[in-house]
Order: structure tokens, then C-alpha cells, then sequence
């Protein structure tokens, strides 16, 4: 099972949502996620990510096509935006709070919490048989989206995309390894 896991991680691939279809994950599926998003490492144990599951898609559709005119798209940009929010079979969020004046965990370290714990969330229900891509840019900034999942200090980190591959997705690639990405200090 060891090997099997991690030849499985090794080899994920981002999968966007024209690759994805039904089913999505489960209620189950992703309170078994979650169990691996807080084993991420997390200095003090601050909890800087929460994940929210998005189930009102037409809500958030509504979010992004205003958030996308609000920043002055016309209606084909807005309508675009608007198709991302519904073209996967579920969307979750990864809602961050980060303490910027925290003296014994900066930042930075905070957001390697959280991007950890995200790689962790995906992980798990890619080894369930889920696909998926992490995506950001400006809808994670959108006004509606923003007041609607964030509390005071939030932010929203990025969106997860899920469902699972269709026959058609693009298999696994495997990377190189570059030597310049582990060295030893000697």
C-alpha cells in the first residue's frame, strides 16, 4: 500500500474542469480530507485554512459574473466568469487567515500552512479516486464571494475544482527531477 500511495501522489495531475465529471466527492469524502488538511504542519497550531464546500453553484455563479463586471469586463467576460463558478462538479474554497502580526509565526510560514494543508485536502481525494485543480486569480477576490465565506481577516486562498477524470483527461506525466532542487549542505 506505501509504494502504491506514493506512486499515486508522485504522479497527480492538475485536472481542469473540462476533464471532470461526475461524481463529485461526498459529505464523507471530504470530512476524510479534511483529517489530512490539519495534518499539514502548522507551527503553534494557528489553523490558518478552512475549507468550504461551495453547494449554492448558481449563487456563486451570480458572485463571478458581478465581481468580473464590477472590474469592468463586458458581458461575454462577465458570462465567462459566471461558467466558471458551474462548469466543475463541485468547487471548494480554501479560506485563509493569516496573522500578520504574529511574533512567534510569520507570515510566510502561515501560508506554507496553508498551501500544505490544500495539497493535503486535494491528496486525499485524489488517493479516493477524485481529480481536480487548484485555481486562483481574480475570483478569489470577488466582492460577493469575499463577504459571503469570509469572516473578519479572511481571505480567500483559491478554489479546488473537483469531480472525477473522464476518459479523455490527460494521463499522469511524470516530472523530471532536477538536481537543483535538492541539494546537501556539507
Amino acid at each position: 500500500m506505501h509504494d502504491s500511495v506514493l506512486e499515486r501522489v508522485t504522479l497527480r495531475r492538475s485536472l481542469g474542469a473540462k476533464y471532470l465529471t461526475t461524481p463529485a466527492p461526498t459529505k464523507e469524502d471530504y470530512d476524510e480530507a479534511l483529517t489530512w488538511a490539519i495534518a499539514a504542519p502548522d507551527h503553534c497550531r494557528l489553523s490558518p485554512a478552512r475549507f468550504v464546500v461551495i453547494e449554492e453553484r448558481q449563487k456563486f455563479a451570480d458572485f463571478f459574473e458581478a465581481g468580473a463586471l464590477a472590474e469592468g469586463a463586458d458581458q461575454e467576460g462577465a458570462e465567462r466568469a459566471r461558467s466558471k463558478a458551474l462548469k466543475a462538479p463541485a468547487m471548494v474554497a480554501v479560506v485563509a487567515k493569516i496573522d500578520e502580526h504574529n511574533a512567534r509565526v510569520p507570515a510566510y510560514e502561515q501560508w506554507m500552512t496553508v498551501g500544505a494543508a490544500t495539497s493535503n485536502f486535494l491528496a486525499a481525494l485524489e488517493l479516493k479516486g477524485y481529480a481536480g485543480k487548484i485555481v486562483s486569480g481574480s475570483s478569489t477576490r470577488y466582492r460577493d464571494a469575499v463577504d459571503a465565506l469570509c469572516k473578519k481577516d479572511e481571505v480567500i486562498a483559491c478554489w479546488i475544482m473537483l469531480g472525477t477524470a473522464k476518459p479523455n483527461a490527460p494521463g499522469a506525466e511524470v516530472r523530471p527531477v532536477y538536481d537543483e532542487l535538492l541539494t546537501y549542505f556539507s
